[in-house]
């Protein structure tokens, strides 16, 4: 897991995407205007030169709003790219709803050392939650690909899954498909709600999936599997961030925005509410040049563990082990930066009395 350690830059090659997922978080955002499909190649390459000059990591991303893989040729400029200002130490991680062919699986397969596919079960509910875009299965290309890279000796690969409320007590034989996939990772979550994917109710869910996660973790530890969620990953030592986004880490988005988060993947024409907080630079493709926004950057870098102790984390003994939780998810509920969410607080006290901790670094990193 190592969220704040997993120091990289994130590059949204792709807007567009090849599934119709229930509950994708992009579907209420306005329709992409043109040109704001693809990330500038150059802006790319700027973007990650800032980076190199800034951070010992020599390490890149691929993810989007959409699916980075359908923008594959721009994919393989930007890795190549990179590959020429980072040299030997370049590290790529890939993150992808794995609908993808066998010409870009033979290329993940070669350059690609840290792979996440999205992927949550057993093929009926793979194919209901992750329809294709004309509302076919996705379940055998996607479990073709997971079964491809299972067994790679030479990157580290994992699930991600998105679990619905509905399959929470299934979450044990979503675990155990996951094994027979031969993957022995996978990162688990709940259907989330989001400024974007706005639900009528205000719960997230998150004690009852706790609860599930609990039996989960139990079966995986049997089967030797390392199961993660992204209420524990900070389990494994004392932290003074949540995550990168926290540090931040740039996510260079296809309109030409630098956000410090998943969850922000497009610019402020885009991102409803609070989330455009996250936002800290723009790309200026006359002067092929970044510029950074100074206020920006010092509020997301106050996102400490120490300001958070002086606020709503006040004499919570988890605080090292927490550091308030996703900042996007606690925005989205509290309407504020440094306000922790109390049904995160109470999941991550669950959590906390029934798993270990620390544990001692985890195995795998995860986003």
């Amino acid at each position: 897991m190592g969220h704040i350690r997993k120091q990289m830059i994130t590059l949204m090659t792709s807007a567009r995407c090849n599934l119709a997922c229930v509950y994708c978080s992009q579907r209420s955002f306005p329709a992409l205007a043109p040109g704001d499909e693809t990330i500038d190649i150059a802006f790319a390459e700027a973007g990650m030169r800032d980076f190199f000059a800034s951070n010992p990591s020599r390490a890149i991303r691929f993810f989007g709003a959409g699916e980075p893989t359908l923008a594959f040729e721009v994919m393989k400029e930007v890795r190549d790219r990179a590959r020429r200002l980072a040299g030997d130490a370049l590290r790529v991680e890939l993150q992808s709803n794995g609908l993808f062919s066998p010409e870009v699986a033979d290329w993940v397969e070669r350059h690609v050392d840290i792979l996440w596919l999205s992927y949550d079960g057993p093929p009926e509910i793979q194919d209901r939650n992750r329809p294709t875009r004309g509302g076919g299965r996705s379940s055998g290309v996607v479990g073709e690909n997971l079964r491809r890279f299972a067994d790679s000796d030479r990157m580290q690969a994992g699930i991600r899954a998105t679990v619905a409320p509905s399959d929470f007590p299934r979450i044990v034989e979503i675990v155990e498909h996951f094994h027979d996939l031969g993957l022995r990772r996978a990162c688990l979550a709940p259907v989330y709600s989001s400024t974007a994917n706005v639900r009528g109710e205000r719960s997230l869910g998150l004690l009852e999936f706790a609860r599930h996660f609990v039996r989960a973790d139990e079966a995986a530890r049997r089967m030797g599997m390392s199961l993660s969620t992204h209420l524990i990953v900070n389990f494994d030592e004392p932290v003074t961030g949540y995550c990168r986004a926290c540090t931040p880490c740039p996510h260079l988005t296809t309109d030409g925005w630098v956000s410090c988060c998943d969850e922000t993947p497009l610019g402020p024409d885009y991102l409803p509410g609070i989330l455009q907080d996250l936002i800290y630079g723009r790309w200026e493709p006359e002067a092929k040049s970044i510029r950074y926004f100074p206020e920006a950057l010092a509020r997301i870098r106050a996102r400490n563990t120490d300001n958070l102790r002086r606020g709503g984390c006040s004499g919570c003994d988890l605080i090292a082990n927490c550091s308030g939780g996703c900042l996007p998810k606690n925005m989205f509920m509290t309407g504020d930066l440094f306000t922790p969410y109390p049904e995160w607080c109470e999941a991550v006290r669950y959590l906390a009395s029934r798993l270990p901790r620390p544990q001692g670094l985890f195995p795998f990193l995860h986003s």
